[in-house]
């Protein structure tokens, strides 16, 4: 089995390159700050009006796969770029309507162990305000690039 990346930068290159074919439709989406250590990232989303429901606000749909890309991407983070996070379970809370515009999600791995992982993650507006947050179950695999556990 490769070694985990525990680079900053180089773990920042694998996260993009992983993640680089994952589109959602009216969203912008760049890696701002990560932890292989903490297990965390920080991720900015630009969200345009093709996002928003006919309230002006962001679907809720697209609010959950925002957190679960921060989800997914915290616990690949804390793997060293080994294991991608299948959710078994997403709960999503929308604290708050979430507007269009530039959004800040923060993705923590809680815990990683060999067949679960328990992470966390929030979404907030560019005051820090808190909007939606989520907590996910997930069964860590092997990315496609790498080789069987």
């Amino acid at each position: 089995m490769n070694a985990p990346i525990t680079d900053a930068e180089a773990l920042k290159q694998r996260m993009a390159a992983l993640f680089a074919d994952v589109k959602i439709p009216g969203v912008n989406m760049s890696i701002h700050d990560l932890s292989f250590e903490a297990g965390t990232v920080t991720l900015e989303f630009e969200v345009s009006n093709a996002a928003a429901n006919q309230f002006g606000f962001v679907q809720g749909g697209m609010v959950a796969t925002m957190l679960d890309g921060c989800i997914g991407m915290a616990g690949a983070i804390k793997s060293g770029g080994l294991l991608a996070m299948p959710c078994a379970e997403l709960k999503v809370s929308f604290v708050r309507p979430v507007p269009v515009g530039r959004l800040i999600g923060r993705g923590e791995t809680l815990r990683l162990g060999k067949t679960l992982a328990f992470l966390e993650a929030g979404l907030y507006d560019e005051a820090g305000k808190l909007l939606a947050r989520a907590s996910a179950t997930a069964a860590p695999m092997p990315f496609p690039d790498m080789p069987p556990a």
